[in-house]
């Protein structure tokens, strides 16, 4: 039985209704790409509360792989656990960072809950529209970028 210290009540997933994964869905949208800092911040804090909702969906879709884990630990014991129990850990993972994508596209697509024009601006019920269509995800990029930035500004300050 898990708990939601915040929230202040128990809650046990076995007696919830059963929610089965999705493994079939196919992903339409990305995190919103970075704009001016107005709009990162609202789209950031949004980003973050969507996360948090899909976290809960993802647990609940996966709670069979979660436990078989739990099953492989009381066969095994918590120490063999590590070395037996590879295959069920890795399934669990794989479900929960699948089924979290599938939840934030959908929560990302939901245009009854996401009513903002900063947000109607990136994603439509179809999926992504706009300049974040358009727009070629260069995170890859950013490590360079800064490490060339803090060796430009270290020429800077040495020279004076």
């Amino acid at each position: 039985m898990g708990s939601y210290k915040s929230k202040n009540h128990k809650v046990d997933i076995n007696t919830l209704p059963v929610v089965d994964p999705e493994p079939d869905y196919v992903i339409k949208t990305r995190q919103p790409m970075p704009s001016n800092w107005q709009l990162n911040i609202l789209r950031g804090k949004r980003e973050d509360e969507l996360r948090g909702l899909s976290y809960a969906y993802a647990r609940r879709k996966c709670h069979k792989a979660v436990n078989d884990l739990l099953q492989c630990e009381k066969d095994y014991g918590s120490f063999w656990a590590a070395f037996d129990c590879q295959a069920e850990n890795h399934d669990m993972k794989e479900c929960l960072a699948h089924e979290f994508e599938v939840e934030m596209d959908k929560l990302r697509r939901n245009m009854k809950m996401n009513t903002e024009w900063w947000w109607k601006d990136l994603y439509d019920e179809n999926g992504e529209v706009g300049e974040q269509a358009k727009w070629k995800d260069e995170y890859w990029l950013l490590p360079i970028l800064r490490s060339y930035k803090d060796l430009l500004y270290s020429m800077i300050s040495s020279n004076n």
